[in-house]
């Protein structure tokens, strides 16, 4: 028997007891009353209705009844009477007024699915003359409803002999059951919600020292769910060096000094995994404002202090990235003066002389600084890219001849490409300095020789596997790893792997930018890097590309044309005066004539006052007044559209990143040469010539009268 049942027959028998005692002061008080309810039939199947106390007394047994959902009935067995109270009629869903009580209609009430059981037990307490006990069953009223009750008998013994009356009981527990259900259902949603928010919950009452915890506490604290809770259990999880602050400065461990919230390190005592987790606890007082004990919530905020940490990481990169790319813009302008008054100071001196040495240091120093700037601007995402659809195989394929000498002998390289990989979209140069970086990465970390892995593979990323990384959206990825079998990274310096000039090489024997300068490549096509390092056990490095669906692979040809001059007008237009300078010097010397302005606004009044025709715009992309695009669009109206070649060496100059892309508009990036500039410039020229022939239009038309002002 359960222990709810066994409880009903305990509340049946002291029921009884009390209808014996009533009974029994009615008959000695010799005024006969009828016990059937109002309304019900005056006799049963078999004699007369039997007599047992005052209609006062029926009146307020009714109204008890009613109120605790509950019918009695009384059967006697030898004169085969039975007597139902008016309750009983109502959960039966019979009318007192039409139905008779009897064996046969009630079971004719109880649910067909549990008659028989029902008959059977019947026909036992008939036999043994026993009670029933406490058994549960269901009722189909007339109405089609369906109640479910318990019923419960006990024989009534009147003198030595056997039995011959039984007194019962029919609870509706319907709402009962449907009010557990319901707070089943509420615990569940609870421990539902509790589970997705990472929160338990739990409760200490003072008097009897007894603790409470919701089933995500046991999960947070990493306790068995068999285990029984105590406060002491709880204290003792809490990481030693923050149970002072938790409770609040007390000597010794208190619920009721815990002050909340406070954040606090958990040791979970099964795995001794570290979990931080924020407390907080309400007093809890009776009517006279004595505490009686409190409630607390433990939040398990372990994965938002990871992301917090990452936030802050990546904040300071990019913090970093934007000062770097700072730092290269105003660099690659002095560069540009450097290589371009090298390059014309070496064609006025003749090989033999001696200044020739000099010039050729000069242009090693520069160029060696034109790569840490790239470096620079790689990590910074700020460097001027042009992906196409490529196929990573052959790209890694064809770079391996590279990485082998530069890896050395004693480190073997395994290039394994996956079947099938997909397409992305790199930069086919920047693709390269990637392996490259990692390569050297990889080939310094194993001083004494080795082995380097690198392996594509296609992989999905499901919504599920999202959750674990929440910076990486579900979808196809292409996958490159890079394995070394080296010396592996200490716990402590993980942290700062891809950060600039971090390294733990000896001085002068690394910039701390390669890693730097991967991290950087890598999220500005739209990738994602990570790595797993022990010391002594070896590094993995994972990169994660977003997978080209419905464009072609290319491989564009890399060619180079001989330098040609020209005797268009080329105006340039640049704000910096040593690159302006070098730019109208580089020109003239290719045969060009030029004009040169250092704004936006004497741009547009150069041209406007210029009386020839204007072939050519060589335009930075961002000026002082505006942005090089818009001066353009500002001289096309002015007079005509020009072909346009833009000069940058910083991404965010850009006016036009996607046309950059896809080939739109023409580009140089700085630091750039006069033999550069002068290649670049021929080429849009001719691109020009072409495209007006095509359209079969003459030269362009002459110059409006007055230049419309930039806004």
């Amino acid at each position: 028997m359960s222990a709810a049942a066994s409880r009903e027959l305990d509340a049946l028998r002291a029921r009884v007891a009390e209808l014996e005692r009533e009974l029994a002061r009615v008959r000695a008080s010799g005024q006969p009353a009828s016990t059937r309810s109002p309304g019900a039939p005056a006799s049963g199947p078999g004699g007369p209705a039997l007599t047992s106390g005052t209609a006062g007394w029926e009146a307020q047994l009714d109204e008890a009844e009613e109120v605790a959902q509950m019918g009695n009935w009384i059967w006697d067995r030898d004169q085969n009477h039975l007597t139902w109270s008016r309750q009983l009629f109502r959960i039966l869903g019979f009318d007192p007024a039409k139905d008779t009580p009897s064996t046969e209609i009630f079971l004719a009430a109880v649910h067909p699915d549990d008659r028989e059981r029902m008959t059977t037990l019947l026909q036992r307490a008939i036999e043994t003359r026993e009670g029933s006990g406490a058994t549960a069953f269901r009722v189909l009223r007339r109405d089609g409803a369906v109640r479910e009750c318990l019923l419960s008998s006990l024989p009534i013994v009147d003198g030595a002999g056997p039995p011959s009356r039984f007194f019962g009981v029919v609870v509706d527990l319907t709402e009962r059951r449907r009010a557990e259900q319901e707070l089943r259902r509420s615990e569940r949603m609870l421990n539902e919600a509790q589970r997705i928010a990472h929160v338990g919950s739990w409760s200490y009452d003072l008097a009897s020292r007894a603790v409470r915890w919701s089933e995500q506490l046991y999960q947070i604290l990493g306790v068995a769910p068999s285990t029984r809770p105590t406060f002491e259990l709880l204290a003792s999880v809490i990481h030693p060096e923050d149970r002072h602050r938790v409770f609040g400065g007390a000597e010794s461990a208190s619920p009721l000094g815990i002050a909340g919230p406070v954040e606090c390190r958990v040791v979970r005592p099964s795995t001794g995994e570290l979990r931080h987790v924020q407390m907080a606890a309400q007093l809890l007082t009776d009517e006279s404002g004595a505490i009686t004990g409190l409630v607390g919530t433990s939040l398990d905020i372990t994965e938002r202090r990871r992301l917090e940490e990452q936030l802050l990481h990546s904040q300071k990169l990019e913090a970093i990235g934007r000062l770097a790319g700072g730092v290269a813009h105003d660099f690659n302008n002095m560069l540009t003066a450097i290589f371009g008054h090298k390059e014309l100071a070496a064609r006025k001196s003749p090989p033999p002389s001696p200044v020739v040495e000099h010039l050729a240091q000069i242009g090693t120093a520069a160029e060696r600084a034109a790569a840490l700037t790239r470096q620079l601007l790689a990590f910074a995402r700020k460097q001027i890219i042009q992906p196409t659809v490529v196929d990573p195989n052959a790209l890694i394929l064809g770079v391996e001849s590279l990485l082998r000498p530069l890896v050395g002998e004693d480190v073997e390289l395994d290039v394994l490409p996956g079947s099938q990989i997909w397409p992305i979209r790199i930069d086919r140069g920047q693709f390269e300095q990637l392996l490259m970086n990692l390569a050297v990465n990889a080939r310094d970390a194993m001083p004494g020789g080795g082995r380097l892995t690198i392996e594509t593979a296609n992989t999905h990323v499901s919504p599920d596997d999202a959750e674990q990384r929440p910076e990486i959206e579900p979808g196809d990825y292409v996958a490159l790893t890079v394995t070394d079998t080296g010396q592996g990274m200490e716990d402590a310096i993980q942290q700062y792997v891809f950060e600039p000039f971090f390294t733990t090489k000896e001085p002068g024997k690394g910039s701390g930018l390669g890693l730097a300068t991967c991290h950087g490549i890598v999220k500005q096509h739209g990738g994602h890097i990570w790595f797993s390092s022990a010391s002594g056990q070896g590094t993995r490095f994972t990169i994660w590309f977003p997978r080209v669906r419905g464009a072609p692979c290319e491989q564009p040809a890399r060619a180079t044309s001989a330098v040609v001059g020209g005797a268009e007008t080329v105006l340039v237009m640049e704000d910096e005066a040593q690159v302006r300078e070098l730019c109208v010097a580089a020109l003239r010397s290719f045969g060009y004539s030029v004009l040169a302005a250092r704004s936006g606004k004497e741009a547009v009044a150069l041209a406007a006052a210029y009386p020839g025709a204007i072939h050519l715009l060589v335009s930075d992309m961002v000026l002082p007044d505006a942005r090089g695009p818009e001066v353009a669009a500002a001289l096309a109206r002015a007079r005509a559209a020009l072909p346009v070649l833009y000069t940058s060496g910083y991404i965010e100059d850009s006016a036009v990143p996607g046309e950059l892309v896809e080939g739109a508009v023409h580009f140089l990036s700085k630091p750039y040469t006069p033999t550069q500039l002068a290649q670049a410039v021929r080429a849009v020229l001719d691109a020009s010539t072409q495209a007006r022939r095509a359209q079969g239009s003459g030269d362009a038309p002459p110059p409006a009268a007055a230049a419309e002002r930039l806004q």
